[in-house]
């Protein structure tokens, strides 16, 4: 659409999110004791034993510049598989997916592909679990014609099957997933041959959310300071792998995919095409204005504040909220302790402009089942039991 309709989305997204934040203000209040014993909490207590432990065992030394940039640079604490700092959610008792999933090993690729299809009605709603979202949620742009006709409609099946999720708490963000999780080897997922040079049989999209309270003016970097890192793992399902072979005749959502794949790590203008999708369920009954409601699920594009790097069997993709306007951050932070109240659909796509692009597809998502942070794993303190 054009710039001003792109701002007055954004606008009422910004509204959206704050409107939910304050709605809740009083629960926000009322968590206040319980953030003291929260990860940011955790963190600081283990962070000061750190120091007392250091002081009592060598003379203390004037903290300089590089003593914090070298703290700063440090390695995360320990290294653990990726997928579990969160449970899956599990398939409901005596049901299709339950039985299938007997059959098989847990961290096979027939596993992966049985939970990728399993209906959403199939999963039980764990507290602070995830599961795979449902493509259909999302309406997506089709053609003819868009920018006159601006018409959607619900997503195909998603182009990548999730894997796993992960939620960590930190001082710092985590700039590398592999510093933190190892990336999942399952035979015949993430070592087949997808016939493009450009596209891996893996994708790792990691999101940045602010862990402490975003200033105004001044503070500190976007790319510093305590950081929730939710990194989630996902891989080319078996329709797009099959589309791969053939690229010629591959649907138009695949040809997108590949040509994103191969232009975004050096065209910042294709990378920003990348948008990404947040959609609370049963908004309906939760009190907020119907004018707002309308505006749930709304795309926005990840600009600069995407990152994209290449590594051997996989691409991951960074999204630092840090960066977006001070109206969001602070929405979202003031949001954050309320998390436990909500289902949120979170879903991923790459922006179609032209017919033959269209109709987009999702690329892949997550169904976060009140997402509580106060479980957060803090690294270096609770990741020693895991």
């Amino acid at each position: 659409g054009s710039e001003q309709t792109y701002k007055i989305t954004l606008f009422f997204v910004n509204a959206f999110v704050l409107h939910l934040a304050f709605r809740h203000s009083s629960a926000s209040k009322s968590n206040k004791t319980s953030r003291s014993r929260g990860p940011k909490a955790r963190a600081a207590k283990s962070k000061k034993r750190k120091i007392t432990n250091a002081e009592g065992s060598k003379p203390s030394t004037p903290t300089n510049q590089s003593q914090i940039t070298n703290d700063r640079d440090k390695s995360f604490a320990k290294s653990l598989p990726a997928g579990r700092t969160i449970p899956r959610a599990p398939p409901k008792e005596n049901s299709d997916v339950e039985r299938q999933l007997q059959t098989c090993e847990p961290d096979s690729a027939q596993a992966a592909r049985i939970y990728a299809s399993a209906p959403g009605a199939s999963i039980e709603t764990q507290p602070h679990s995830y599961s795979n979202v449902d493509a259909k949620l999302f309406h997506l742009r089709i053609g003819p014609n868009y920018k006159k006709n601006k018409r959607k409609a619900p997503s195909g099946p998603a182009l990548y099957d999730l894997i796993s999720m992960d939620f960590l708490y930190a001082d710092e963000p985590l700039r590398n997933v592999a510093d933190k999780f190892r990336i999942p080897h399952i035979p015949g997922l993430t070592d087949v041959s997808t016939g493009h040079k450009h596209i891996p049989p893996v994708l790792v999209i990691n999101t940045w959310l602010p862990g402490e309270e975003p200033s105004m003016f001044g503070g500190k970097s976007a790319n510093e300071g305590e950081t929730y890192s939710i990194p989630m793992v996902f891989v080319l399902s078996k329709d797009t792998l099959g589309e791969l072979r053939d690229l010629e005749s591959a649907s138009a959502g695949v040809k997108l995919l590949s040509e994103w794949c191969e232009r975004a790590e050096t065209d910042s203008d294709f990378r920003g095409r990348f948008k990404c999708m947040g959609m609370v369920e049963n908004i309906e009954s939760s009190g907020v204005p119907k004018f707002i409601q309308g505006y749930n699920g709304k795309p926005a594009l990840v600009t600069k504040s995407g990152t994209f790097k290449r590594h051997s069997n996989y691409i991951e993709f960074t999204i630092n909220v840090n960066m977006w306007a001070y109206l969001a951050r602070k929405g979202l932070y003031t949001l954050t302790p309320t998390f436990p109240g909500f289902i949120f659909n979170v879903g991923f796509t790459i922006e179609a402009r032209k017919d033959e692009e269209m109709p987009e597809v999702l690329l892949g998502g997550c169904r976060l089942l009140n997402l509580d942070p106060e479980k957060a794993v803090v690294d270096g303190v609770d990741d020693v039991e895991i």
